[in-house]
C-alpha cells in the first residue's frame, strides 16, 4: 500500500512506524508544514500502561522512550493552604521535542519518507497516487476542516484561558495548584518531563483573565504576574514561554473540544487530535494519539479484514 501521513506529530510518525513494522513493503511518506525541530508545548505525559503498549508494538522505540522518561506515581492537589495527595497512578513524562526526535529517527531507520516544510493539500484530487491519506494534522486539521460535512464535526471552544509555560522547577508529583486572587481563582497544572524541566499550565476563567488585565498585557508582564501568583510553588524559578512570537493576549489559548461522528471519508482517515481532543488537565492527548496509531495499523494489517470493516472497528474501539 502507498500511504501518506499529513502531520509529523506523535500520531503521524507512530502510525507510519506501526505500519512499516507490520509490512516493510508499504511505501509511506509523511508531510509536515513545519521544520523538523519545531514544536509547541513542553512535555507530554502518559500512563505506565501506554508504555507497555508501546513496548509490545515496537520494542526499539519503546525502549528508548522508556529509558528516558521521568516517572511518578502521585497527584498533589493544593487548595486552601492544604495539599491532598493521591498515590499509585503510574505516570511518565518526556519532552515533546525529544519524543519527536526519537520517532523521527525510528521512522528513517524503517525507510519512511519525511518531508518537512511541505504544505499538504486537503484536496482529494491531489492524492491520486496514494491508496490512503492519514490526517494526523492536529486539532486545527486542514483536511478535517475542508471536508467537515463528511466527518460530522462538532467543535466547542471552551471559555477558560490558559497559557502553556515551562519551568526549571522540578515537580515530583502531578500537581494541581489553586490560588485565589482578588480577581478570582487561578490554577496551574504542573508535571516534570525530564531531569531539568517541568510543564506548567496556568488556567483561569475569562472574567478573571480580564480583571487581572491579561487581555492588555504583553508576555513579560503576564509572566511576571503568574510567577507572583504561584511563587510558593516555583521556588524562585522563572516561567518560560515558547510562544514569544505572539503578542501577549494571543499567547493565551482556549481549549477546543473536538468530536467527529465519522473518522474516515474516501481515502482520508482522521487520527489523534484531528479526530478528537482530550483536555490538558488529564494529560492524555499524546497517549490517545499513539494508541489510535497502534489500533489503526493493526486493523489495516489484519488478514481477511476489508478496509471498510477495519475503519469501522478502528473508530468504534478508539
Amino acid at each position: 500500500m502507498k500511504i501518506a501521513c499529513v502531520g509529523a506529530g506523535p500520531a503521524g510518525l507512530y502510525f507510519a512506524i506501526s505500519m512499516k513494522l507490520r509490512d516493510p513493503a508499504h511505501s509511506i511518506d509523511i508531510f509536515e508544514r513545519n521544520r523538523a525541530d519545531d514544536t509547541f508545548g513542553w512535555g507530554v505525559v502518559f500512563s505506565d500502561q501506554t508504555v507497555e503498549n508501546l513496548m509490545a508494538n515496537d520494542p526499539v522505540s519503546g525502549a528508548t522512550i522508556r529509558d528516558e522518561f521521568a516517572h511518578w506515581d502521585d497527584i498533589d492537589v493544593h487548595i486552601h493552604g492544604e495539599c491532598i495527595r493521591s498515590s499509585g497512578h503510574g505516570f511518565i513524562g518526556i519532552g515533546r521535542k525529544r519524543l519527536l526526535a526519537i520517532l523521527q529517527h525510528r521512522a528513517r531507520e524503517l525507510g519512511i519518507g519525511l518531508h518537512f516544510q511541505h504544505e499538504a493539500s486537503a484536496d482529494l484530487a491531489d492524492w491520486a497516487d496514494y491508496d490512503l491519506v492519514i490526517a494526523a494534522d492536529g486539532a486545527n486539521s486542514r483536511i478535517r476542516g475542508a471536508h467537515a460535512e463528511h466527518f460530522d464535526v462538532d467543535i466547542q471552544v471552551k471559555k477558560n484561558k490558559f497559557f502553556w509555560f515551562g519551568t526549571a522547577k522540578q515537580f515530583e508529583a502531578f500537581t494541581f495548584a489553586f490560588e485565589r486572587t482578588e480577581a478570582g481563582w487561578v490554577w496551574a497544572h504542573a508535571y516534570r518531563f525530564d531531569d531539568e524541566l517541568s510543564t506548567f499550565i496556568v488556567e483561569m476563567e475569562p472574567e478573571t483573565w480580564t480583571k487581572l488585565g491579561l487581555d492588555r498585557m504583553e508576555q513579560p508582564e503576564a509572566i511576571a504576574l503568574c510567577e507572583n501568583i504561584f511563587a510558593g510553588y516555583l521556588d524562585g524559578n522563572p516561567l518560560m514561554s515558547n510562544a514569544t512570537h505572539l503578542p501577549g493576549p494571543q499567547a493565551w489559548l482556549n481549549f477546543r473540544r473536538i468530536i467527529t461522528g465519522r473518522w474516515s471519508y474516501d481515502k482520508f482517515v482522521l487520527l489523534g487530535d484531528a479526530a478528537h481532543t482530550a483536555h490538558f488537565s488529564i494529560g492524555s492527548g499524546t497517549k490517545l494519539a499513539l494508541e489510535d496509531a497502534i489500533k489503526l495499523a493493526e486493523v489495516l494489517s489484519r488478514p481477511g479484514l476489508g478496509r471498510a470493516e477495519a475503519l469501522e472497528e478502528y473508530q468504534a474501539e478508539r
